[in-house]
């Protein structure tokens, strides 16, 4: 009997553990309930312009893309999803926007959960 005890606290003790890591982990989403997380994990998702100079659009996820527009700072866009791209100062991650137009995602800063990976069907 003491050993089904023992086996029980450890449980108790990991999934404790488990349950602190995914609030700590996820931030706002975990606090904002079940619904809300399931809601927002599937778009449309948010992003605030943090680029002080303005965040430049292009036809793709590439500096080798034409530049078809800018998003002023403190724009909040709409995100679809995000892409890896061409590598921008150490990060190949860029943002497909709702018209469907490409922007490097360290110009924008997240507002609630991070942006799902582009389905082939997006790109």
């Amino acid at each position: 009997m003491k050993y089904l005890s023992q086996i029980r606290r450890s449980a108790a003790v990991l999934a404790s553990a488990g349950l602190l890591c995914g609030v700590l982990g996820s931030g706002t989403a975990a606090a904002a309930g079940p619904t809300s997380a399931t809601v927002a994990s599937h778009g449309p998702y948010k992003g605030r312009v943090v680029a002080r100079t303005g965040a430049p659009v292009r036809t793709g996820p590439s500096t080798h893309y034409k530049v078809v527009g800018e998003l002023r700072h403190g724009r909040v866009v709409t995100i679809v999803c995000k892409v890896n791209g061409r590598n921008v100062r150490g990060n190949p991650r860029w943002y497909k926007l709702r018209d469907g137009r490409y922007t490097w995602s360290r110009n924008i800063a997240n507002i609630g959960p991070i942006p799902r990976w582009c389905h082939r069907h997006h790109r």
